[in-house]
């Protein structure tokens, strides 16, 4: 089956007219890599993955697949699998002749033909389902064709354009496994495109996140959850609470933040700011705890709860603190049950489970 190539961008520009939605991005994809290009609506990733599959022209700007420039070349001469939200498949052809319709296009011998489209049949699960059409197949049925369809004539490179958009929540669960163990399976290098946080942290080698036309940060879906490299993506990749303070001691080991009462925190030194920066010191809700009195965690921090919401096997709580900051702490739901609103509580944390990122008054 295919394997996959390493692509590379190199300063690409798109304008629409005086606007400009890919703002000179550089990009590697390793071989074999499922990176997935995450951001808001508006923020570049569609345009840049149409300039990738030459659907839209670079402004300025190149593309590179395995060293080969296919800046100037059209989508069909770039040989590039694609796989679109509503899966674009023939309605008047059968399941197997949906497959079989790329290598019809390339005129390839009929016996192959039908060696190949059996092969992927078989890969996505649907060796018996060859004979039906698009409409007797179910959603997650018609995507398995479709990623059938674009992976049969061995592409380079495949390019998911919000693959799961369409699906309901559980069968998107589902799916973002199956097409993780495919890509997997034949180790195509996979670009995919979306909006959805949890899906890019479950099927990514790597995340490129976008806003503004260009590039934030590329990261491991692990060092982009612990790690934000500012405030923008620590605010879009899941919950996390941001509190405003001025770095005052720094040593080889720790360095303390100030918070606006006066609050001092403690926290490993790595990438802090010298002294007297501004900073925010990040933390997920996961990692604050319930404290009982003030030595029990390195930092604490009093808080009066807001709001109570039951999540099942836990109690989100939102919590202001005494300078008027919000907070969401993900608690379980035996710690909570007798908390009231407008009860003070002591909230706890360790200096492994904070980072600083730099201070912006404004993330958007």
């Amino acid at each position: 089956m295919a394997k996959g190539m390493d692509l590379s961008i190199r300063k690409a520009t798109k304008y629409y007219g005086s606007f400009k939605a890919v703002d000179s991005i550089s990009l590697d994809v390793r071989k074999g890599e499922f990176l997935t290009i995450l951001g808001p609506s508006g923020s570049g990733k569609t345009s840049l993955l149409k300039l990738i599959a030459g659907f839209e022209e670079v402004s300025s700007g190149a593309i590179y697949l395995n060293d080969q420039d296919i800046t100037k070349k059209k989508p069909y001469e770039r040989d590039i699998g694609m796989v679109f939200q509503n899966y674009a498949l023939f309605p008047h052809m059968t399941v197997a002749e949906n497959i079989a319709y790329p290598l019809t296009l390339r005129k390839v011998p009929k016996h192959e033909i039908r060696e190949r489209v059996q092969r992927v049949l078989d890969m996505v699960h649907m060796e018996h389902l060859g004979s039906r059409y698009p409409k007797q197949l179910s959603g997650g049925q018609q995507q398995r064709v479709a990623i059938a369809r674009a992976i049969v004539f061995n592409p380079p490179l495949l390019l998911l354009d919000e693959p799961l958009g369409a699906l309901d929540k559980n069968l998107r669960e589902r799916m973002q496994l199956e097409i993780k163990h495919i890509q997997e399976k034949i180790g195509i290098t996979t670009i995919s495109v979306t909006h959805d946080q949890e899906e890019a942290l479950t099927m990514s080698d790597r995340i490129c996140v976008m806003n503004h036309g260009r590039i934030e940060q590329v990261s491991s879906p692990e060092e982009l959850y612990q790690l934000p490299c500012n405030r923008f993506v620590a605010e879009f990749i899941g919950e996390i609470n941001l509190l405003g303070g001025e770095v005052t001691k720094r040593d080889r080991d720790s360095s303390v933040v100030r918070l606006l009462d006066d609050t001092s925190v403690v926290f490993y030194a790595h990438g802090t700011k010298p002294e007297q920066e501004k900073v925010f010191i990040a933390l997920r809700p996961e990692n604050i705890h319930l404290a009982r009195e003030s030595g029990e965690f390195e930092n604490t921090l009093l808080v009066q709860v807001q709001e109570k919401i039951y999540l099942g096997e836990s109690i989100k709580l939102k919590a202001k603190t005494a300078f008027d900051q919000e907070m969401t702490v993900r608690v379980p739901v035996a710690n909570a049950a007798q908390l009231a609103i407008g009860q003070e509580i002591l909230l706890g944390w360790s200096r492994a489970d904070m980072i600083t990122i730099p201070y912006e008054a404004d993330a958007s």
